[in-house]
C-alpha cells in the first residue's frame, strides 16, 4: 500500500468521525488539520519550524445516549358506547 493511500484511508476515517461531533470537535479537527498541513509545507520549503503551537484543550469523549428504560405498558380502556348507525355520504345535487 502506497503512503498516499494510507493517508487517504486515514482521512476518510478522521472526516467519519468529525461528522458525528460536536461543533467544537469539528473546529478542533478542522485546527489539527490545518497545523498538520502547514507543517508538511514548513518542512517542503526547508524552513524552521515556529514554536508556538495552536493551543487547543483536550478533547472529552462524546456521552453516549443511555437507551430508555422500558415501561409497564398501561392497557388502553375504551368506553362502551352504542355504535354509530352508517350512513351514506351526501353527494351534491347537480
Amino acid at each position: 500500500m502506497s503512503g498516499i493511500t494510507e493517508i487517504q484511508k486515514a482521512l476518510n476515517i478522521i472526516r467519519a468521525v468529525e461528522r458525528e461531533s460536536t461543533v467544537d470537535t469539528r473546529l478542533a479537527t478542522l485546527a489539527l488539520v490545518s497545523a498538520t498541513a502547514a507543517d508538511i509545507a514548513r518542512e517542503l520549503r526547508g524552513s524552521e519550524p515556529t514554536k508556538s503551537k495552536p493551543k487547543t484543550k483536550p478533547i472529552a469523549a462524546a456521552p453516549m445516549p443511555k437507551p430508555p428504560m422500558p415501561t409497564a405498558a398501561q392497557p388502553q380502556t375504551i368506553a362502551a358506547t352504542p355504535p354509530k348507525p352508517f350512513t351514506e355520504p351526501e353527494l351534491p345535487v347537480q
